[in-house]
């Protein structure tokens, strides 16, 4: 008689690692807000200083939203894979 054990029911958005990693990567865009328009923004005979700040404000928020979807659906695809392990050794089992 097997035993099958039931796979942990799972978290979804409310898995505490995600919630830490968005809070992370809010903090880190909030940062980046302040600090990208002093170190990148410039003005040129084509685009004033306040538009440049404008650019990479946006800049700043569409990296941040992007990478942060990216580590998101990683992280919660690892919550319920679609494969289990195969053990190749028997003598493990």
């Amino acid at each position: 008689m097997s035993v099958v054990a039931a796979a942990p029911a799972s978290l979804g958005f409310h898995a505490p690692g995600l919630i830490t990693g968005t809070i992370i990567f809010a903090v880190l865009g909030v940062v980046f807000t302040f600090v990208a328009p002093i170190l990148f923004a410039k003005e040129t005979p084509k685009i004033t200083k306040g538009e440049s700040i404008r650019l990479s404000i946006l800049l700043v928020w569409l990296t941040t939203i992007c990478m942060w979807m990216f580590w998101a659906f990683v992280y919660m695809h690892q919550m319920v894979p679609l494969m289990s392990p195969i053990r190749k050794n028997p003598l493990l089992e």
